[in-house]
């Protein structure tokens, strides 16, 4: 038996992946460890999506090699896929028993991470299959997400969009989807280990079955999730505004256990800078597609990203992009800077923002973001709503949960109500939370 060490970055599919790794070493009869604890192995499953991801993958192996130096160390995800002669090169891993896996490899890794040496390299050694290459996606299994009471389920991987600053088509490779029988069984297992929510998710997770030959799509699996297992609460990752149809949409209003939340990206205001980016919609056809879904789904949460400081943007392209989001109707923003990628067409634009402007421009849009927030809670106040109860309390010792529409509740309540769905009424509002209490009656449901 050996002890096993996982550490995750970025993004929900990274977490996927790394769930099916620590199922398949508990399978084995292995045993997963915590950070600091003696390990025999470290597995380190790395995001490449901006430069700061980047460093943190580094400092991640670094720290890891420096407090283990017995470990071997098996690096994989998108920081791997495009680093990996600069990863070998570090001065950290020379000496090392090292593993480093490509993206289209994960399902190798348990074995690669158990094996004791690879032929007569007892060093670094990498096992590598172009990622552009592949035309199905990389079967992961997973039975179960550790503490959680929500479970990451991929569909899908890859991306054919190749957006300017993208990085991840070239880390991921073309869109895959996965089966819909196995679609239903990982989401039917994670039902008989006990997760009462699921979160739907992918690289592109718009695009899913385009590739398949049952001419099925997003709306057409998450319809069959939603009556496979009526007994979870099904949330959609991150979906493009031209993949969210009136279909999906009735999907959502037609089925209790789809909840009323969707997470857009936007990235730019400007539509000169949406074009630069090589994105598929104007803002015009963002706004309307945020007026239906909320036109078509009651106290229906909208988050939005943005990306502040893309190449050439100017501060009349920057106020058009405050101008535009000060006027639409969503819940909060997620709101990144611009980060070159080297790879990307973007990184060799001309009239690259200067970082200080960048940030306040951030700056800026957290704010609004906060603003907006900030109405929406306040909608509710008063009203009670459905809340998934999770495993840890907050730091003041009370429950926590969302609501169906992904409102942050904190209550007092007992360790009963751990991963129940329970009724609690919105009474306080504080900067980033609202506080409420449980309505007395059946919470078991």
């Amino acid at each position: 038996m050996k002890n096993i060490q996982i550490h995750t970055l970025g993004c929900k599919i990274n977490q996927y992946e790394s769930a099916s790794f620590l199922s398949s070493f508990e399978a084995l009869g292995h045993r997963i460890v915590a950070s600091g604890c003696n390990s025999d192995v470290i597995v380190i499953n790395t995001c490449s999506v901006t430069n700061k991801a980047g460093a943190q993958s580094r400092h991640a192996i670094r720290k890891s090699l420096r407090d283990n130096p017995q470990a071997k160390i098996v690096i994989t995800g998108c920081h791997a896929e495009v680093a990996a002669e600069q990863l070998k090169a570090m001065e950290e891993m020379q000496g090392r028993s090292a593993c480093i896996i490509g993206n289209a490899d994960k399902h190798l890794l348990v074995d690669a991470a158990l094996e004791e040496n690879h032929g007569d390299n007892q060093g670094i050694y990498s096992i590598y299959t172009p990622v552009n290459e592949q035309r199905r996606i990389t079967p992961l299994p997973v039975r179960t997400f550790g503490s959680r009471t929500r479970a990451y389920l991929r569909i899908q991987d890859g991306c054919n969009s190749f957006c300017s600053y993208c990085i991840v088509p070239h880390t991921r490779g073309r869109s895959r989807s996965l089966e819909i029988d196995d679609v239903r069984r990982q989401a039917e297992v994670f039902a008989e280990e006990g997760y009462r929510e699921i979160v739907v998710s992918g690289i592109h997770v718009g695009y899913y079955g385009a590739d398949l030959a049952d001419n099925i799509d997003i709306a057409g699996i998450m319809e069959q999730l939603c009556h496979t297992t009526p007994q979870i609460r099904y949330r959609l990752s991150s979906i493009e505004p031209v993949e969210i149809s009136e279909k999906l949409l009735a999907v959502m209003a037609e089925n209790d256990n789809f909840m009323p939340h969707l997470h857009i990206p936007l990235q730019s205001g400007s539509d000169d800078i949406l074009l630069r980016m090589n994105r598929r919609y104007s803002t015009s056809r963002f706004a309307e597609t945020v007026d239906l879904c909320q036109r078509s789904i009651a106290d229906l949460a909208v988050g939005i990203d943005i990306l502040a400081g893309f190449p050439g943007e100017t501060d009349e392209q920057f106020s058009s992009t405050y101008s535009f989001l000060e006027d639409l109707t969503f819940t909060y923003l997620h709101v990144f800077p611009y980060s070159m990628r080297p790879g990307t067409p973007a990184a060799g634009f001309p009239d690259q923002v200067a970082s200080h402007v960048k940030g306040h421009r951030v700056t800026h849009l957290r704010r609004l973001g906060e603003q907006k927030k900030q109405q929406y809670y306040s909608r509710f106040l008063g009203q009670a709503r459905p809340v998934l109860v999770e495993g840890k309390r907050n730091k003041n010792g009370r429950l926590k949960g969302f609501t169906d529409n992904y409102i942050p509740l904190s209550f007092a309540g007992d360790d009963r109500y751990h991963n129940a769905i329970v009724p609690v009424r919105l009474e306080k509002m504080n900067a980033t939370t609202l506080e409420g209490s449980i309505i007395p009656g059946d919470h078991e449901r």
